[in-house]
């Protein structure tokens, strides 16, 4: 007998069976892929805090990249991306107690986002296995 799948149905023979369907879905600390903006080729970026970790038989180096001139920052794999991994910002107001999730992002980049008066840090997912960099705190001038 042919299975004929139609939005998620199977069809068996003529008979309709209900299946349930499998979403993925992403971390729980999850929060927004429309936050921010894309970084683009902004001038003056440096890394402020980054991470290289071996996980998996594979090293990736993740870094919390500063845009000075626009004071904004962005996740970066700055070594061993690969497509598949993702990338994402958290933010925070009160030194990481809490904090909002920017993505994540299926790219070597994440999103930006205002770094003025906010603990930031950059994180990864590869290999199954999520981490991120230290907190950076960017300083109201």
């Amino acid at each position: 007998m042919a299975v004929i799948r139609r939005r998620g149905v199977a069809v068996l023979a003529g008979a309709l069976l209900a299946l349930p369907m499998l979403a993925l879905t992403a971390p729980a600390a999850s929060a927004d892929t429309n936050c921010g903006s894309w970084p683009g080729n902004s001038i003056a970026n440096h890394d402020v805090t980054s991470r290289t970790i071996t996980h998996g038989g594979r090293t990736v180096k993740i870094a919390l990249v500063n845009q000075r001139l626009s004071d904004h920052s962005f996740a970066a794999v700055r070594d061993g991306y690969k497509d598949g991994d993702q990338t994402w910002v958290d933010r925070s107001s009160n030194g990481g107690a809490s904090w909002t999730q920017c993505g994540p992002f299926n790219n070597k980049f994440s999103n930006d986002l205002l770094n003025e008066g906010y603990h930031m840090r950059a994180c990864v997912r590869f290999n199954g296995a999520s981490f991120c960099t230290g907190w950076y705190f960017d300083h109201v001038e």
